[in-house]
């Protein structure tokens, strides 16, 4: 009997250093695309348990993915390239509220509504260790517009 409880403490504790299991994604989604686009946006939550930092995203359907941040410029939204984005400890940060967006740029394909699509993301905790950690994102049907969601009137 006690046999069985060390290895299931022993389990319990290699689950523990074990730092991809610190980082969770949830509520990743990006839009379908439409003919000829090259470009797609992905909007997720991320949780780290540890202080830590998304560093870089590679996704198989684009030649390049790079962080972005949306800043306001008077009335102007800039994109621009980040190298990292923070995540406190314990802290759900939302990418899209956060100002924030994974972008793919030069899409391998369209990116069809009700696929899938899979992105692989490197954070790196405060120890410096880079972690991978694999990001399914649902892909949402064009007509569900971006805009309205965002065109709230004064």
């Amino acid at each position: 009997m006690k046999r069985i409880l060390m290895a299931g403490m022993l389990a319990v504790s290699a689950a523990t250093t074990a730092y991809a299991a610190d980082v969770k994604v949830s509520d990743a989604w990006t839009r379908a695309t439409a003919p000829g686009q090259d470009g797609a946006m992905i909007q997720l939550v991320i949780t780290s348990k540890k202080a830590a930092k998304l560093v870089g995203v590679a996704c198989k359907d684009a030649n390049m993915s790079e962080m972005h941040s949306m800043v306001m410029e008077g009335d102007l939204m800039k994109m621009r390239q980040v190298d990292a984005i923070e995540l406190p400890a314990g802290k759900a940060v939302d990418l899209g509220e956060a100002g924030y967006h994974l972008m793919l740029i030069g899409l391998k394909k369209p990116l069809v509504a009700g696929k899938k699509t899979n992105c692989e993301m490197v954070v790196r905790g405060a120890d410096g260790k880079d972690t991978k950690v694999q990001v399914i994102s649902k892909i949402k049907p064009l007509a569900e517009s971006a805009h309205h969601e965002h065109m709230h009137h004064h």
